[in-house]
């Protein structure tokens, strides 16, 4: 009996090992969700220090609409919620919306997501989070109908 004892703590040991956060190797992604649909993310670059791995991660992406090229816009009413949300909350976020290359604007965040614009369009969101660990960017992308 001692011996499935061992084996038992030591498979929690190995899950905890790839689980807990303190050994993450990069920062958590955001889950990005409106009208009870998830929205995909892109992530860019990164630096993280976590307890085995420390590393960062530099990305060609020039902003959010250059992350979000190859992505399917999710469709978003206008003026809906887009709730915005971390495993481990970061420190500070900052979040820019673009409409194109011209017409980019800072987004304040409250409770926990941004509105969809009244204008219809496709829309690239770019986050940039921190943390104690380090700092993450993201970016997702909308179609307003």
């Amino acid at each position: 009996m001692g011996k499935f004892k061992w084996i038992g703590v030591l498979v929690v040991l190995v899950i905890l090992f790839f689980v807990f956060d303190p050994f993450r190797g990069e920062p958590p992604n955001p889950k990005v969700e409106a009208q009870g649909k998830d929205i995909p993310t892109v992530q860019g670059s990164f630096c993280w220090d976590g307890l085995l791995r420390n590393q960062c991660v530099d990305k060609v992406y020039v902003d959010g609409l250059d992350m979000t090229k190859k992505s399917k816009p999710t469709v978003v009413s206008s003026n809906k919620k887009i709730d915005i949300s971390f495993e481990d909350e970061p420190d500070s976020i900052e979040i820019v919306r673009w409409k194109d290359k011209q017409d980019a604007e800072k987004v304040t965040l409250t409770d926990d997501g941004v509105t969809a614009p009244k204008e219809t369009g496709t829309y690239a969101y770019e986050i940039k989070a921190k943390w104690s660990n380090g700092d993450g960017q993201f970016a997702f992308l909308v179609k307003v109908d």
